[in-house]
């Protein structure tokens, strides 16, 4: 049995984006809505278009945009921007359970588990899923168009020098 090598370069892309959508994405909609948030951590499409949160979707769309553009296959880069889409479902569901915690009273207050346990019977799970893809995926397929454009510059300065 042969060991082949793995490229942790592509992996870090996509642990590095599930790291920033995590802190930098969910951290700037718990900082603009404080405690008000409730389940709209949850459902996100409410509040990503929100103009209170509005730098929320651009937040995101550069975390996708930064990491399929470091891809050096841009097929790389449209799957994991495909991937994203459950890591943040999940992860919604994890800062629905942060924001719910209340210090002073060292107690869950608003949770509700029933809310995560029916996720995929409400419409607007649906949506949030829906456009969390549209978003990632366009954000995916801009970031590969930037990049081929980018090589075919490199490249035609690589001519010029020769």
């Amino acid at each position: 049995m042969k060991f082949t090598k793995i490229e942790f370069a592509r992996q870090t892309n996509f642990l590095l984006a599930l790291l920033f959508i995590h802190f930098a994405f969910f951290g700037y909609l718990s900082n603009v809505y404080q405690k008000s948030i409730g389940e709209g951590v949850l459902f996100l499409y409410q509040v990503m278009f929100h103009p209170q949160s509005y730098f929320a979707l651009i937040i995101l769309v550069a975390i996708v945009f930064l990491m399929a553009f470091r891809e050096n296959f841009f097929e790389y880069g449209i799957r994991n921007s495909i991937w994203l889409v459950p890591f943040i479902v999940v992860q919604s569901w994890i800062w629905y359970f942060f924001v719910s915690y209340d210090v002073n009273l060292m107690w869950y207050e608003n949770f509700d588990i029933t809310v995560i346990g029916g996720y995929f019977l409400r419409l607007e799970s649906y949506i949030t899923i829906l456009t969390l893809l549209g978003i990632n995926v366009s954000a995916a397929i801009l970031a590969a168009i930037t990049r081929e454009k980018y090589n075919s510059i490199k490249m035609r300065i690589k001519k010029i020098e020769v």
